[in-house]
């Protein structure tokens, strides 16, 4: 009898194992963002992009010199939207969030220096 039970009871745990079924990741989807960054130039333009595309989980990073927005494709799972925002200050140019440390703005190309709000 105790075989039974025994032969039973293993036999119930491979079949609820066996036919458990598991949920499928679901792929993360990426965030498009637009936002304010000032800056003057192509130079400006160039840090500005290659800033935002420096943090892990962007995709994308363009930034319109006519309208002082920047657009970015990033991971939410691998990056924030602030730490963005905070890698672009940190190379000179403010934004609706952070503003560049004195000493980086001070040092920017001439054409570069914005006029600071």
């Amino acid at each position: 009898m105790k075989t039974i039970t025994n032969f039973l009871i293993v036999l119930t745990f491979v079949l609820t194992t066996s036919f458990t079924v598991e949920k499928p990741m679901q792929a993360t989807k990426n965030v498009t963002e637009k936002f304010w960054v000032n800056g003057n130039c192509e130079m400006c333009q160039n840090r500005i992009q290659k800033a935002a595309l420096s943090v892990k989980g962007v995709k994308y990073a363009t930034w319109d010199i006519e309208t002082d927005m920047l657009t970015v494709i990033y991971n939410p799972e691998k990056c924030t939207l602030d730490s963005i925002k905070k890698a672009i200050a940190d190379v000179g140019h403010d934004n609706d969030v952070y503003k560049a440390p004195d000493e980086i703005y001070n040092n920017l190309h001439s054409c570069c220096k914005y006029e600071r709000k």
